[in-house]
């Protein structure tokens, strides 16, 4: 599935889809976190409040609708 496709599906409610986007995405944002501290807590901290923050958006019907890593990495530095 694309990006898209599992951007759709998580509106619809498929948390399993938001799984994959996390898997595919995950070391991007850890990448982004990373280049803006050293400590692997705050670099966890702020994958996972960015990973949350994406999925209410999604819920509520906002957030990308195919741009999810460009989104993702606005997230994570907005965190």
């Amino acid at each position: 599935w694309s990006d898209a496709e599992l951007i759709s599906a998580v509106r619809d409610g498929d948390d399993t889809a938001y799984g994959e986007l996390y898997q595919r995405h995950a070391d991007s944002a850890r990448a982004a976190a990373a280049s803006m501290t050293r400590s692997r807590a705050e670099i966890d901290d702020l994958v996972s409040e960015a990973f949350a923050r994406v999925l209410q958006a999604l819920r509520r019907g906002g957030g990308p609708d195919v741009a999810f890593r460009a989104y993702l990495l606005t997230s994570v530095r907005n965190a």
